[in-house]
Protein backbone atom coordinates (compact mmCIF):
# COMPACT_ATOMS: atom_id res chain seq x y z
CA UNK A 1 0.00 0.00 0.00
CA UNK A 2 1.42 3.65 -1.01
CA UNK A 3 0.25 5.89 0.82
CA UNK A 4 1.13 9.67 0.41
CA UNK A 5 2.27 8.74 -3.41
CA UNK A 6 2.40 12.19 -5.10
CA UNK A 7 3.00 11.84 -9.70
CA UNK A 8 5.30 14.43 -11.31
CA UNK A 9 4.98 15.09 -14.97
CA UNK A 10 7.33 17.02 -17.25
CA UNK A 11 8.12 16.50 -20.50
CA UNK A 12 11.95 15.40 -21.16
CA UNK A 13 14.04 14.48 -24.42
CA UNK A 14 15.51 10.89 -24.27
CA UNK A 15 19.19 11.16 -24.57
CA UNK A 16 21.53 7.96 -24.93
CA UNK A 17 18.97 6.02 -22.23
CA UNK A 18 19.26 9.28 -19.48
CA UNK A 19 16.32 11.38 -19.00
CA UNK A 20 17.13 14.94 -17.13
CA UNK A 21 14.62 15.07 -14.03
CA UNK A 22 13.72 19.25 -13.96
CA UNK A 23 15.43 20.94 -11.69
CA UNK A 24 12.83 22.03 -9.37
CA UNK A 25 11.69 17.96 -8.91
CA UNK A 26 15.76 16.92 -8.20
CA UNK A 27 16.04 17.63 -4.28
CA UNK A 28 12.80 15.63 -4.03
CA UNK A 29 13.45 12.51 -5.67
CA UNK A 30 17.04 12.50 -5.24
CA UNK A 31 18.04 8.99 -3.54
CA UNK A 32 14.25 7.55 -4.05
CA UNK A 33 13.10 4.71 -6.15
CA UNK A 34 10.37 6.31 -8.28
CA UNK A 35 8.20 4.12 -10.84
CA UNK A 36 8.78 5.39 -14.54
CA UNK A 37 6.09 5.53 -17.42
CA UNK A 38 7.10 7.15 -20.83
CA UNK A 39 4.91 8.46 -23.21
CA UNK A 40 5.62 8.92 -26.80
CA UNK A 41 4.88 13.00 -26.21
CA UNK A 42 4.93 13.26 -30.40
CA UNK A 43 2.94 10.52 -31.24
CA UNK A 44 0.28 11.52 -28.64
CA UNK A 45 0.90 15.35 -30.06
CA UNK A 46 -0.64 14.31 -33.51
CA UNK A 47 -3.50 14.00 -32.49
CA UNK A 48 -3.61 16.71 -30.27
CA UNK A 49 -5.76 19.31 -31.47
CA UNK A 50 -9.22 16.43 -31.34
CA UNK A 51 -11.23 17.41 -28.01
CA UNK A 52 -12.37 14.37 -25.67
CA UNK A 53 -16.06 14.99 -26.21
CA UNK A 54 -14.90 14.80 -30.22
CA UNK A 55 -13.17 11.28 -28.97
CA UNK A 56 -16.08 9.96 -27.07
CA UNK A 57 -18.57 10.66 -29.87
CA UNK A 58 -16.70 8.02 -32.06
CA UNK A 59 -17.14 5.26 -29.06
CA UNK A 60 -19.61 2.66 -30.35
CA UNK A 61 -21.60 0.38 -28.18
CA UNK A 62 -23.94 -2.80 -28.55
CA UNK A 63 -26.90 -2.96 -26.54
CA UNK A 64 -30.81 -2.72 -26.47
CA UNK A 65 -32.14 -0.28 -28.23
CA UNK A 66 -33.83 1.09 -24.93
CA UNK A 67 -30.89 1.16 -22.73
CA UNK A 68 -31.23 4.57 -21.57
CA UNK A 69 -34.42 4.58 -21.12
CA UNK A 70 -34.48 1.09 -18.59
CA UNK A 71 -30.95 1.30 -17.39
CA UNK A 72 -31.56 1.35 -13.84
CA UNK A 73 -33.83 -2.41 -14.39
CA UNK A 74 -30.71 -3.63 -17.32
CA UNK A 75 -27.80 -2.50 -14.19
CA UNK A 76 -29.54 -4.75 -11.53
CA UNK A 77 -30.73 -7.95 -13.75
CA UNK A 78 -34.33 -7.67 -14.01
CA UNK A 79 -35.96 -10.32 -16.39
CA UNK A 80 -38.13 -8.28 -17.49
CA UNK A 81 -36.31 -5.23 -18.61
Amino acid sequence: MTIGMKAIEFQAIAHDGVLDIPAEHRRRLDGKTVRVVLVDAESQDAGGNETLFARLRRVRIQGPTDLSTNHDAYSVGEQDA
